[in-house]
Parts: structure tokens; C-alpha cells; sequence
């Protein structure tokens, strides 16, 4: 019998995300990719408006000031579902926020899906469980996350300049990264963060390391994230944090590795997290929340979940065994 075949239209195929969002889609065995080369609303001609009035789904792979035009002009179009990997609606009580695993499959009635940040999805996933139990305390927790260069975008700035940044590191928008209302929000409890955020010399990945005051054992915090993640693949929580949580070994996949300090000092737990910010954090999490939203299997066209916990030091080259995340630049 054959399946039902979508149309995804893609706005912003040229970011590093929605280069990312195309090649998986690319070969989805129910999702067909239509690229929108318009840079603007108002660049549109008369045939593809026709197309994205036809698509089932409109991906927009835009910073937050494009993203908010799009969905302005989309809507007047009519265009049925808006998926926004941008943070324009990230917070909007009338919008899904698309974690699966921690707020269920978008609605099929959905208008609009907000696809979470990247920093967001890897520190929602190891806390949220945690302070929905009233496990840690909400108000004492402080965040250091680490990521590479390709979460800043294609933007040109001068910190991102290989001769700059190779062989470098260094905090930024300290106390004022625009994620933080975002994670606030989402973890819920009335949690408020102290979030640090530091650039690495890569290109991807991403760990972020959260220091807690717990009101149970670290064992007790490991145990609850075990049995929250349980029927979630894509989530994997290690034994104790080290090596395993290596960003090589999520780089080019969609998991989530998650571990807890085994032990507390100074009052405080480290809970950590490490994701691909292209994928995790971008565009693998877009195929899952579309997967589901269109009532498809919901590792369709995904990387499979990884068949054991990683531990050790990451195999050289692991990533290249893994699908193309990129397609070829003619595609683009």
C-alpha cells in the first residue's frame, strides 16, 4: 500500500539549518522538499504562492525578524502548518513547542509548531524532568553551556573568523542570551537560571553543564531521568558523566546523552547534557515534531536512536558513517 506523501516547504534552505533540514528530508520516504528562493515576502511571484498554498508543512529556517514577515504573509496565504525553527514564537501559550519528549506530539490541528533553540533542547531535556518531580531546587541553578561556531549562523562577524576563533575559546552575551526567557519558561516551577554560554573552535555540538541544588541523593536525579526517558529512544542517560558524553558521538545523529554528577559538593550536582546543534538542536528535532504532526512514524527518515549507552573515548571518523547531513551544493 503506498503512504501518504507530504510537501514540505523550506524557507531559509541556505542557513545551516535548513541545509541540514533538507538533506534529511531529501530522501523521506513521505516528505517531498520544495526549496522557497524568495529572500522575502514580497519577492514572491504569482507560481509560488500557488506552492506553498499546496504545502502541507512551511519550514521557516530563519532568524527571529524574517521568521515574524513570514508568518505574517503565510498566514494571509493560507498555508495550512508553519513550522518556526526561529524563536519569534517559542513562548506564545497559543503555539506547541515541539520537545517530544517533554511536551507530546504537536496536535494534528496545529496551526504553528515553535521548534526549540539548541541551547534550550539540551538544557530542557536533563532539568525539566527534575523540577516537574520537585527534585532540585528552581531557583538555584546555574548553566555553562559550550558550542561550536555553527550555532551562530552563516552571519559574518569577526569572532567568527577562523584566524580568531581556531585554537580559542571564550564566553558571550553573558547574563543576556536570548534563550534564557525561553528556557525559563519551559522549565517551568518558577525556575529562573544564571546562564553562561562559551564558543569552542568546531564546528558542531554542543554540551551543557547545569549546576543544582538538589533536595535528593544524585542517584535519586539520575533514577528519575531513567524512568522519565524510558520509552524515549532518542534520549540516552549514562551510568556517570565522562567521556561518554564526548560530542563525537552525537554529532550526526539525534541523540541526547544526559548524565548526573555522582556526587555533591558544595551543595550543588552537575547535570549535564551533550546534543548536535544542527541536528538535536535544529534540524533532526524539525523531522521528529514533523513526523509526528503528519501522523507518521516518528523515526521516519531520522537516524536511528544509538543501540547502546557510548562510553569511552569517541571512534575516529564516527560522524562520516553517519547519513550526509549536507546536501550537494548544486541542491542548495
Amino acid at each position: 500500500m503506498a503512504q501518504e506523501q507530504f510537501k514540505l516547504g523550506i524557507v531559509g534552505a541556505s542557513g545551516y539549518a535548513g541545509q541540514a533540514l533538507h538533506a534529511l528530508t531529501m530522501h523521506h520516504p513521505c516528505i517531498s522538499p520544495w526549496i522557497v528562493k524568495a529572500r522575502s515576502p514580497g519577492d514572491l511571484d504569482r507560481a509560488s504562492r500557488e506552492q506553498l498554498r499546496r504545502c502541507d508543512v512551511v519550514a521557516l529556517a530563519l532568524p527571529h525578524e524574517p521568521a515574524t514577515q513570514w508568518t505574517a504573509a503565510l498566514v494571509e496565504l493560507g498555508a495550512a502548518r508553519i513550522l518556526d525553527l526561529s524563536d519569534a514564537r517559542r513562548r506564545d501559550p497559543e503555539v506547541h513547542y515541539g520537545l517530544p519528549e517533554l511536551f507530546g506530539a504537536p496536535p494534528a490541528d496545529a496551526r504553528f509548531v515553535a521548534n526549540p533553540g539548541c541551547y534550550p533542547t539540551a538544557t530542557l531535556l536533563s532539568l525539566r524532568p527534575l523540577i516537574e518531580r520537585e527534585l532540585i531546587h528552581p531557583r538555584h541553578i546555574a548553566v555553562l553551556g559550550t558550542s561550536g561556531a555553527s550555532g551562530a549562523g552563516k552571519g559574518v562577524a569577526e569572532h567568527l573568523h577562523f584566524c580568531n576563533l581556531t585554537g580559542n575559546s571564550f564566553p558571550y552575551k553573558v547574563g543576556e542570551h536570548r534563550h534564557i526567557p525561553e528556557i525559563e519558561h519551559h522549565l517551568g516551577g518558577g525556575a529562573t537560571i544564571n546562564f553562561v554560554t562559551q564558543l569552542l573552535p568546531i564546528v558542531r555540538g554542543m554540551l551543557v553543564t547545569s549546576f543544582v541544588e538538589p533536595r535528593v541523593g544524585p542517584e535519586q536525579l539520575r533514577e528519575a531521568l531513567v524512568d522519565h526517558y524510558a520509552a524515549h529512544p532518542w534520549v540516552s542517560v549514562l551510568e556517570q558523566p565522562g567521556q561518554g558524553l564526548g560530542l563525537g558521538h552525537v554529532v550526526g545523529s539525534h541523540q541526547a546523552l544526559i548524565a548526573v554528577g555522582p556526587a555533591a559538593r558544595s551543595d550543588l550536582v552537575p547535570v549535564l547534557a551533550s546534543i548536535d546543534n544542527l541536528m538535536r538542536g535544529a534540524a533532526s528535532l524539525a523531522l521528529h515534531n514533523l513526523n509526528l504532526w503528519l501522523g507518521l512514524e516518528p523515526g521516519l527518515g531520522l537516524p536511528p536512536p544509538l543501540a547502546d549507552s557510548p562510553s569511552g573515548t569517541p571512534r575516529t571518523f564516527a560522524s562520516l558513517v553517519r547519513p550526509p547531513l549536507l546536501p550537494p551544493s548544486d541542491h542548495v
